[in-house]
Formats: structure tokens, C-alpha cells, sequence
């Protein structure tokens, strides 16, 4: 008996501190007290089914520690605050309990180094889905619609803000919204070597020129040119209309990891 109460010990305090911990990273907080909070959670997990409690009963003292655990580790205000971490740590739970029952189901009654191998491997992939996930919701905030018109070419596409372009045309000083490759052939209708391999192409866009972007470590050129309107559209804004905007071809490959094929310039927010 001693070493099967070790054992359901040893278990739910691990499947709690990992439980708890992806809980802090869902709702970006600190976990506090946190071995005191897992510790009573082991201990209750380990007691209460010693009492053999009716079903309704099992279930409202689940939900009584959870309460206790919620109070001890997170910083509970207000009543919104238990439903607000009630809630997640609830459903983590039930995702870490899930995938240990899964396996057993598949394999029989697991090892303890097994179980807190499988807690650990659920915890990283939910941190892994938190990151992934707290990534989108910032760049979609800065995200928007983006129509560029040019001459007989009209192209939509998703339009980042840009804090970090500031780049400016130094003939006419106006601010240049930076184009990935793709968006750039759909405009010109061809192939973007063909304008940087013969230069004198440029000249067939509207003000086509070349501009200096080197640093001090290294020296090269874009090919910068006019488009006739860009329209931005944010979600529940008007719509911002700019005439005569420069757009210049960029190398970098920055659409796959923002989602966007055009980086509006930081003058234009």
C-alpha cells in the first residue's frame, strides 16, 4: 500500500506542475506557490477516493480543489478570475489526463517515469501551440488589407505595418513601402531578374529607378518605382487612400512568417 500511495503521489504532482505550468503559459501569468499548489492536489487525488464518494459528489470536490489550487497559484480577484482560471486549468487538465489514459489504454498500466515522460512531452507541445498561437494574434493586430494599383495592374494582397521600415527615396524624400518578389511580378507581369539583370528595364515602370540600401558591412541596390493609389484597409476603419506611392522590390523573404506580402512603411500607420 505505502508504495502504491508514493506512486499515485509521484505521479499527480508531476501531471499538476506540468498542468499548472502550461496553465501560467496560457493565461501569461506566474505561478505562485506552485509545489504547495501541486502538493495539495497530489494529496487530494490520492485521499479522496478513499471516501468513495457518490458520482456528484466526486465531481464537486474535484471542482473544490481545483478551486483551492486556482486561489493558491494564480492571482484570483475577482469571481470572473476562478472562471477565467478555473476554466483553463479544467481543460488541462483533461488534455494531460487524456493522453496518459490513451496510452494506457494502448499499452497497459504505465511506469511512473513513462506517465512524467508523457506529461512532459504534452507540456512542450502545448508550449510550442501557446507561442505559435500568441504569434498570430500579434501579427494579425498588424495586419491589414492592402490594394495597390499600377497603371492597368490592380492587386490585392495582406499588408503588414512595418515599424521597422523606414526606409526613403533620397530624390524625392517620400517614403517607400517594401514589396516581396511575388507581389512584385504580379505588378510588372514578368520575372523580377529580368528588371535587376538589365537595369535599363526599370526604366519601363512608372519613375523606375535604383537606390543605395547598403550598410556598413555590405552594398546593393533596389529597384524602386511608383504606384498610381494604395488603398489600406483595417478592419472596422475607413479605408486609407495613398496616391503616387513608391514601392521597392525586397529580397528578403518575409511573407512566409508574417503572412504578408507588402510591409507598409512606419509613416503610413
Amino acid at each position: 500500500m505505502e508504495i502504491i500511495i508514493e506512486y499515485a503521489l509521484i505521479v499527480n504532482f508531476v501531471i499538476n506542475y506540468f498542468i499548472l505550468k502550461s496553465c501560467a503559459k496560457l493565461f501569461k501569468v506566474q505561478a505562485k506557490w506552485w509545489f504547495v499548489s501541486c502538493l495539495f492536489g497530489s494529496i487530494m487525488a490520492v485521499i479522496m477516493p478513499l471516501f468513495n464518494f457518490p458520482l456528484v459528489a466526486n465531481i464537486f470536490a474535484t471542482i473544490f480543489v481545483g478551486i483551492i489550487m486556482v486561489c493558491i497559484s494564480f492571482p484570483v480577484k475577482q469571481f470572473k478570475d476562478f472562471l477565467y482560471y478555473g476554466f483553463g486549468l479544467v481543460f488541462l487538465t483533461f488534455v494531460f489526463g487524456g493522453a496518459s489514459y490513451l496510452l494506457t489504454s494502448w499499452f497497459g498500466q504505465l511506469s511512473t517515469f513513462i506517465i512524467c515522460l508523457v506529461s512532459m512531452v504534452v507540456y512542450i507541445g502545448l508550449s510550442l501551440l501557446f507561442k505559435r498561437l500568441a504569434k498570430k494574434r500579434v501579427i494579425d493586430s498588424f495586419t491589414c488589407s492592402v490594394q495597390i494599383k499600377c497603371k492597368d495592374k490592380t492587386v490585392e494582397e495582406i499588408g503588414y505595418f512595418d515599424s521597422g521600415n523606414v526606409l526613403y527615396d533620397p530624390i524625392t524624400s517620400e517614403p517607400i513601402v517594401l514589396i516581396s518578389k511575388e507581389v512584385f511580378e504580379k505588378i510588372a507581369g514578368e520575372d523580377y531578374l529580368f528588371f535587376l539583370l538589365k537595369k535599363e528595364k526599370a526604366k519601363k515602370l512608372p519613375y523606375g529607378h535604383f537606390v543605395n540600401v547598403g550598410s556598413a558591412v555590405s552594398n546593393g541596390q533596389m529597384l524602386v518605382f511608383m504606384a498610381d493609389k494604395l488603398t489600406i484597409t483595417e478592419k472596422g476603419k475607413h479605408a486609407k487612400i495613398f496616391k503616387n506611392t513608391l514601392l521597392g522590390l525586397s529580397m528578403a523573404d518575409f511573407s512566409k512568417n508574417l503572412n504578408s506580402g507588402v510591409l507598409l512603411h512606419s509613416s503610413l500607420v
